[in-house]
């Protein structure tokens, strides 16, 4: 056999060096976990622009919207502005009708007394010339009465000697020409009263003739 065949099968009949199975599976291994994260990076980065913020809106729709809510907030104002107005208005028109209502109770109770006060008045005149206890205590008894209505707000209408007033005076007899001065008040038939000036009776009177 020649030489050169010789060398050559004793070439090819060396042992090759073999490469361990486990670290070619730990390269791949390697390889493939790095493609997967570089794959996840890119899929995070892609999602991360996707989710990104959207530009800001536009300033002159920001301006519109607040006033907008600016004058919806002075719409708002006014209104109830007007209720509280409206109900102080409400408070001062109750206050007002519930004393304009006490006051009448108080000059229709007092206008149903005065009768009473006529009596005694007469009562005490017809005795004038008594000095007893009765006629005393008739006489307290109209004090005391006129006291407590004059708190209430009576008061007794000026009448004799006066000027003939018209608005609270009721003149039902005229003397003849020359007696007194002309529309002068000369006799009073019947006292007249007022209640926080409001009359409840007319003064019935005598007047002088007018030339």
């Amino acid at each position: 056999m020649p030489d050169d065949v010789k060398k050559d099968q004793a070439v090819s009949g060396e042992e090759q060096p073999e490469i361990p199975a486990d670290e070619s599976a730990e390269e791949t291994g390697e390889e493939i976990i790095e493609e997967t994260v570089n794959e996840t990076a890119g899929e995070d980065a892609e999602a991360g622009e996707a989710e990104a913020p959207e530009e800001a809106e536009d300033p002159a729709a920001l301006r519109a919207a607040l006033e907008s809510a600016e004058k919806k907030r002075d719409e708002y104002l006014a209104m109830a502005q007007r209720a509280q107005a409206d109900y102080q208005n409400f408070k001062r028109r109750n206050s007002a009708t519930r004393t304009e209502a006490y006051d009448d109770g108080v000059r229709e109770t007092i206008a149903a007394m005065l009768p009473v006060i006529d009596n005694l008045e007469r009562a005490i005149a017809a005795a004038e010339t008594e000095n007893s206890a009765l006629v005393s205590g008739v006489q307290m008894t109209l004090r005391q009465m006129l006291e407590t209505l004059a708190r209430m707000g009576l008061e007794e209408v000026p009448a004799l000697g006066e000027k003939f007033d018209p608005d609270i005076h009721n003149a039902v007899m005229r003397a003849p020409e020359g007696e007194g001065e002309p529309g002068q008040v000369l006799e009073v038939f019947q006292k007249g009263y007022r209640v926080k000036g409001r009359m409840i009776r007319y003064a019935m009177v005598k007047i002088a003739a007018e030339n």
